[in-house]
């Protein structure tokens, strides 16, 4: 019997990318986390979570998880992991 989505995603099971550089990154995610020494967002689309730019110019702890439809995202500073949908 197959996984269901939400567990693979969860679980990581349909990939990831680890973000360390300042370019833009685009594609269909499903979770932001932030690494070991945390992370600043410069810009983040999340198409189904209202005020998400907020999230922007923050320092985000290590191990911070976003959760939603994240379709790009720019670092300043730091390391993040977006899980794919």
């Amino acid at each position: 019997m197959a996984s269901p989505a939400y567990t693979e995603q969860s679980l990581g099971k349909r990939g990831s990318e680890v973000v360390s550089d300042t370019a833009a990154h685009a594609g269909r995610f499903v979770a932001l986390v932030a690494g070991p020494d945390g992370a600043i967002i410069d810009s983040i689309t999340i198409d189904n979570k209202n005020n998400a730019s907020a999230l922007a110019g923050l320092q985000l702890p290590a191990g911070y998880t976003t959760y939603g439809n994240i379709t790009s995202v720019t670092l300043t500073s730091g390391v993040v992991e977006l899980y794919n949908a």
